[in-house]
């Protein structure tokens, strides 16, 4: 789902305070780049949450010229994933004990067990494949409205805690207007697609 690519789902926000300063290029750029998407493809990490370009969810280096639509800025939140199962990890662990057993000659003590876990989990981690979700987002300015491409009480509570975490400031959910709203979005895809021939899409 999005609003160049797929159906769209859509959640309206209104922002209830005024920024701290005016929506310059620093400000802006400063705040997506503190909290932008850090790869985790090569690391144990379970999760990496942030913001990537509008057009290219490989690229978090926020020009100006990729996130400015007229009145508006346009961005994408990045999600990361990737889950173990419970039964994978201590069949995996059974093996690593058997091993130190064999190597010592003894079981390991409490403090061992945690430490052959956590490398155990480590290791499966940096195999395990990732799950990635792409949820657009843009801030329109006159309006003083964000829009976000994707629904559900989850998503919006992800994307509300990055939101509050970048730019601080609040945000109320508005109900949603069916009237008008496909011809806006239309409007809106074509300003995008206009504006760069090449997107690349994760999703």
């Amino acid at each position: 789902m999005g609003l160049i690519k797929g159906s769209l789902a859509l959640t309206r926000y209104r922002v209830t305070q005024e920024p701290p300063e005016d929506l310059s290029d620093e400000y802006i750029s400063g705040r997506l780049l503190k909290n932008s998407f850090v790869d985790i493809e090569h690391s144990p990490e379970e999760k990496s949450l942030g913001w990537v370009e509008f057009f290219n969810h490989l690229d978090a280096g926020f020009n100006p010229a990729v996130y400015r639509f007229g009145g508006l800025t346009a961005f994408t939140l990045r999600l990361d994933t990737r889950k173990l199962p419970a039964k994978t990890i201590a069949r995996y662990y059974a093996v690593r004990e058997a091993e130190y057993i064999g190597k010592l000659g003894r079981k390991p003590n409490s403090l061992a067990k945690k430490e052959l876990k956590e490398t155990v989990k480590a290791e499966l981690l940096r195999r395990a494949l990732l799950n990635t979700e792409l949820m657009e987002t843009v801030w329109l300015h006159r309006e003083n409205e964000v829009w976000l491409a994707a629904a559900g009480e989850t998503r919006r509570s992800i994307f509300e805690e990055l939101w509050g975490r970048t730019f601080g400031l609040s945000l109320q959910m508005l109900v949603p207007a069916t009237l008008g709203l496909e011809l806006i979005a239309a409007e809106l895809k074509k300003a995008f697609l206009d504006s760069s021939a090449s997107p690349i899409w994760l999703g």
